[in-house]
């Protein structure tokens, strides 16, 4: 994880792998503005930008996407392949049913928040999910 100092909580390294540019530039600035966040890489959501986002080491990596497919579950798959210890959240925009949420669970994801929370609470769910030990 992050480097600590006494005075200072660890960071909490992120990235962001996205469908729509639009995300990220908006919830990257949203989430660095946490100074125990650090948003280490923003890259497209296919498969060939897995092994750039890994070598970014991050303990978060949140997968924006507007909903989840085999496709994007493939990236998921391989993210958590290259580096079991990543904690990955899926972040679709729409509503998803059990057999999705299914998917993603087989797919290594941590968890599965829909893209309308507030950063407050996702901050505090990615907070969370750190901590956690799986």
């Amino acid at each position: 994880m992050g480097l600590q100092t006494p005075d200072q909580p660890e960071s909490i390294r992120i990235a962001l792998l996205c469908e729509n540019p639009r995300v990220y530039r908006s919830l990257g600035p949203r989430l660095a503005a946490d100074s125990t966040f650090e948003v280490v890489g923003t890259l497209d959501c296919v498969i060939e930008r897995v092994p750039e986002a890994i070598a970014t080491r991050p303990d978060v990596v949140i997968l924006g996407i507007s909903h989840i497919t085999h496709f994007n579950m493939l990236v998921c798959r391989a993210i958590r392949q290259a580096d079991p210890n990543v904690r990955v959240v899926i972040l679709p925009s729409f509503a998803y049913d059990s057999a999705e949420l299914q998917m993603a669970t087989e797919a290594g994801a941590s968890t599965v928040i829909l893209k309308s929370i507030d950063t407050p609470a996702l901050v505090e769910q990615i907070r969370a999910l750190v901590k956690r030990k799986d």
